[in-house]
């Protein structure tokens, strides 16, 4: 018996817009539920069967902010937003609400299903393969979970895939290109390198890391980031 495709919210108020992303997204194998608002489309995924959302930002009756975060709430279904703005305010506000991704508008449609595929394949986490401990920091690979002082710390998939491929090397340096193979799948991507910086800037603030002074997550200008070990 072959695989059911995966289940796709396409929540778009533009009429055209709409009806392209729908045809785009069917012709690459996925099932598209469509909604034109953002009270439609979290009736759509509460009831079920959601494998991805793609969220213009801008909806009506609930933005696509609100709307994600609500997804992010109750589980870990990966969520694409759409945007008309690419500056970098808009986007980490994004990625703040539980965004695992983003596209700029106008878009190239390859692109987008290019990015709808690389999300529902992200379920085969890369994973550190032992405990691994920075201070009161602790990653553990068998479950996934990340506490600091005994408290758990949630994270989206992304967070987790981008924290995961970094306690993989503890004490190296990881290039943004590493962390974008590891965490987004993909070995190039138009504004990858944002990209990541973004992701991390959300992953300090989920770990209460200050950059300037960092106990966990460290730039290393020019090269990448490091988780760091303990002295």
């Amino acid at each position: 018996m072959s695989a059911q495709p995966p289940v796709v919210l396409v929540a778009e108020d533009e009429p055209q817009m709409a009806v392209i992303l729908a045809y785009l997204l069917e012709t690459e194998g996925f099932t598209v539920r469509t909604a034109r608002d953002g009270a439609q489309a979290r009736a759509v995924f509460d009831a079920g069967g959601v494998d991805l959302a793609i969220l213009d930002i801008g909806l009506p009756r609930e933005d696509g902010l609100s709307l994600c975060r609500h997804i992010r709430a109750v589980g870990d279904t990966p969520v694409l937003l759409l945007t008309a703005r690419a500056e970098s305010a808009e986007v980490i506000e994004g990625l703040e609400s539980g965004a695992d991704d983003y596209v700029t508008k106008p878009f190239h449609p390859r692109e987008l299903a290019l990015r709808a595929h690389a999300l529902i394949r992200r379920r085969g986490t890369p994973r550190p393969r032992r405990l691994v401990r920075v201070d009161d920091l602790v990653i553990d690979p068998a479950s996934a979970k990340v506490t600091i002082s005994g408290q758990e710390v949630r994270l989206t998939p992304t967070e987790w895939r981008l924290l995961a491929a970094l306690a993989e090397r503890p004490g190296e340096v990881v290039s943004w290109r590493r962390l974008l193979e590891q965490a987004w799948e993909v070995a190039e991507w138009s504004g990858g390198r944002e990209l990541v910086k973004a992701a991390v800037y959300r992953l300090r603030l989920r770990l209460g890391d200050d950059p300037a002074e960092p106990r966990f997550v460290e730039t290393v200008r020019g090269a990448g980031y490091r988780l760091r070990l303990a002295p």
